[in-house]
């Protein structure tokens, strides 16, 4: 590790709120499989496996914040916020503000075919960044991470999950106003068959209406469906307007 990198890291480690005892972790939180691979005389990790210790480490604090909120709600309710604070898109915009998109170690084919604005591999970053933290001083300094990270958007969520299905949402919007069912159509799939990311257009009339990330042909069709309705929405006020 060169020392511009031990200086980039060290300064990540004061938003994370932990010193990392074995810094090479963190390391490989933001190495992706592509550069690894270009990398194999340094014995260069990469993060594919920290991702799924992520993921579960991140699920289960965030899992203990929704019971504490509310004991005594809904399992299915807070199974669907929780779904919905873990996804893709949620996970990415996190990591986005602490800056791991820009920290990436990727390979020169994946950066010039713009793997680093790769929305997914924001949010497989996220997840092992917390494994990294979790491996590194165990459960409390990733969940002290987590809690402080995610708290805001808990804050926002309504408790009874009142944003609904999306897709349901959408259709309703569309028929109502006299236009076609959307189509959901899978265009790009990636990553390990345990942790399968899926890229989904929801199209109205033939038209592309909204794009969506998920670790779930489901999960991604919401996604694109929330999207969609923001232009469905943004393009009724425009006819209102004119």
């Amino acid at each position: 590790m060169t020392p511009e990198r031990e200086a980039t890291l060290r300064a990540l480690e004061v938003l994370l709120g932990h010193r990392f005892h074995d810094l090479a972790l963190l390391d490989r939180a933001l190495t992706h499989t592509s550069s690894a691979h270009e990398a194999l005389e340094d014995g260069a990790g990469h993060n594919e496996a920290m991702e799924f210790l992520g993921d579960a480490v991140i699920g289960l604090v965030v899992a203990e914040m929704l019971h504490r909120r509310d004991p005594d709600g809904s399992e299915g309710g807070k199974s669907k916020l929780r779904a919905r604070l873990v996804a893709a898109r949620s996970l990415a915009g996190r990591a986005e503000a602490t800056g791991l998109p820009g920290l990436l170690r990727l390979g020169r084919g994946e950066e010039k075919t713009g793997g680093r604005l790769k929305q997914a591999l924001w949010a497989d970053a996220y997840e092992a960044v917390v494994a990294a933290l979790y491996l590194d001083g165990g459960l409390e300094p990733a969940a002290r991470f987590v809690r402080a990270d995610l708290a805001a958007a808990l804050a926002a969520a309504p408790a009874d999950d009142a944003e609904g299905d999306a897709k349901s949402a959408l259709q309703e919007a569309l028929q109502a106003r006299g236009e076609p069912v959307p189509d959901y159509v899978v265009i790009d799939e990636e990553g390990p068959d345990h942790r399968k990311r899926f890229r989904v257009h929801c199209r109205i009339a033939g038209e592309v209406a909204g794009e969506g990330v998920g670790y779930s042909k489901k999960e991604a069709e919401q996604d694109a469906a929330r999207r969609a309705l923001e232009t469905v929405h943004g393009r009724k006020t425009g006819g209102e307007v004119a």
